[in-house]
C-alpha cells in the first residue's frame, strides 16, 4: 500500500487532471456504448430510402394542397388562410392514419413478444422497463420508422421555409431522436412516444383548424380553444411523456448518449416553444395588435400561425389604411392642390388593388364574383 511519503515531489500535472476529469465521457465513446451507430447503420440505404419517401411526401403535399385550394376558393375563407387551412388537414390526415397504425401494431405485434420475454428482460435500475423493448423484426420497423422520420423532416423544411425558425429546430431535434431509437431497436419506445405525440398533435391541430374557421367576433370561442391546447400540452408535456420516457432514458442501465442528448434538447425547445411562454411572451412583447398574429388577441396569437401569406396581407392592409387615414385628413384641408393630389393618389391605389384582386379571380378561374373587394381590407 502506498503512502504520503510515497508520492513524488513537484508541479502537479494538469493535462493528466483534465483527462481525468473527461474519463466518463471517454469510457461511454471508447467502449461499447455507440457500437450501434456503426455497426446498425445501413447509410446507403438510409440515404436512398429517405430521399425517396421524401420526393413523395413533396409531390403528394403539393398535389393536395392545389386541389385543397382548388376547392376552398367557392369556400368563405380568406385567400391568406388557405395554405395553412391545407396543411392542417394534411397533418391531421396523416398523424390519424399513423395514429392508427402504431396502435394495431402495438396491440398485435409487440405487445404479444414483450409479454413473452417480460421475466427476462431488464435494462432500468429500480424495475422492469419494457419501454427498451429491442425489435426482433428490424426490417418491418425500420420500414415504418424512417417513413415517420422522414415526414418530420418535410415538415420541419416546410417550417423553415415559412420562416417559423423554432417549429423547425423543434422538429430537427425530434426526427434525430427518432433516428437514436431506430439505431438502437427500441421498438416499443418508438411507437409509444410516435403515438403519444400524434394524438396531442391531432388535437392541438384541430383546434386551430376550428380556430381558423371561427368568427373574429367570438372572442370567447378562441379563449376555450386556448384553455384545451394549454391542458393537453400540460398533460403530455408535463405529466406524462417526462416520467413514461425522459427519466427512465436518463437512468437506464444501458445508458445512451446520443438518445439522451437529442431527446432532452427536444424537449427543452418544446418547453420553450409552449403554448404556456407563448401567452406570458404575447402579454409582454406584443403590445400592438400588428405584433403579432393575433392581433392583439392572446388565443388567436396562440392558435393560428404566422405565415408568409398573412405578412403579406397586413403589409397590403397597413398600407390601405395609411393611404385612407391620409386620404381623410386631406379632405379637410383647405388646400386644393394637396387634397386633389391625396385623392388621386387614394383612388389609384385602391383601383390597382381591385385590379390585382380581379386578376387574381379570373387567373384563378372565378370570373366576377359577388364579394366586396374591399372587405378584406376594410374588415378583420
Amino acid at each position: 500500500m502506498s503512502s504520503i511519503l510515497d508520492m513524488k515531489a513537484g508541479p502537479p500535472d494538469y493535462w493528466a487532471e483534465i483527462g481525468n476529469f473527461f474519463l466518463p465521457l471517454k469510457y461511454l465513446i471508447t467502449t461499447d456504448r455507440f457500437d450501434a451507430l456503426v455497426q446498425n447503420i445501413d447509410l446507403h440505404y438510409l440515404i436512398n430510402a429517405v430521399f425517396w419517401i421524401f420526393v413523395t411526401l413533396s409531390c403528394g403535399f403539393y398535389g393536395f394542397q392545389r386541389v385543397f385550394q382548388f376547392f376552398l376558393k367557392s369556400s368563405h375563407v380568406k385567400f391568406f388562410k388557405r395554405k395553412q387551412f391545407a396543411r392542417l388537414i394534411w397533418s391531421i390526415s396523416f398523424y390519424a392514419a399513423s395514429c392508427l397504425f402504431l396502435h394495431f401494431y402495438n396491440e398485435f405485434m409487440i405487445m404479444p413478444l414483450m409479454t413473452k420475454n417480460q421475466g427476462r428482460y431488464s435494462l432500468f435500475y429500480s424495475s422492469d422497463n419494457l419501454i427498451f423493448y429491442r425489435s426482433h423484426q428490424y426490417e418491418k420497423f425500420q420500414f415504418y420508422s424512417i417513413f415517420i422520420i422522414t415526414f418530420y423532416l418535410h415538415g420541419a423544411m416546410l417550417d423553415f421555409k415559412e420562416a417559423d425558425i423554432l417549429e423547425a429546430a423543434s422538429k430537427a431535434l425530434y426526427l434525430l431522436a427518432l433516428i437514436a431509437i431506430d439505431v438502437y431497436r427500441y421498438e416499443n419506445y418508438f411507437v409509444g412516444l410516435n403515438l403519444t405525440l400524434g394524438l396531442y398533435s391531432i388535437l392541438a391541430d384541430s383546434l386551430s383548424l376550428l380556430a381558423l374557421q371561427n368568427s373574429n367576433r367570438n372572442r370567447l370561442v378562441y379563449q376555450v380553444f386556448m384553455g384545451l391546447r394549454i391542458a393537453a400540452w400540460l398533460h403530455v408535456f408535463v405529466n406524462l411523456l417526462p416520467f413514461k420516457y425522459f427519466i427512465p432514458t436518463l437512468f437506464a442501465k444501458n445508458f445512451k448518449l446520443p438518445l439522451n442528448v437529442f431527446i432532452w434538447l427536444w424537449y427543452g425547445l418544446s418547453i420553450w416553444n409552449s403554448p404556456v411562454l407563448q401567452y406570458f411572451y404575447h402579454q409582454i412583447y406584443h403590445t400592438t395588435p400588428s405584433d403579432c398574429s393575433g392581433e392583439g388577441s392572446a388565443a388567436k396569437c396562440i392558435l393560428l400561425r404566422d405565415t408568409s401569406e398573412y405578412r403579406h396581407y397586413k403589409t397590403l392592409k397597413r398600407a390601405y389604411l395609411e393611404v385612407k387615414l391620409a386620404y381623410e385628413k386631406s379632405t379637410v384641408n383647405p388646400h386644393p392642390v394637396t387634397e386633389s393630389a391625396s385623392a388621386k393618389t387614394y383612388q389609384a391605389i385602391k383601383c390597382v388593388m381591385m385590379l390585382k384582386r380581379k386578376l387574381k379571380r379570373i387567373r384563378e378561374g372565378r370570373g366576377a364574383e359577388p364579394e366586396d373587394d374591399t372587405e378584406e381590407l376594410n374588415g378583420d
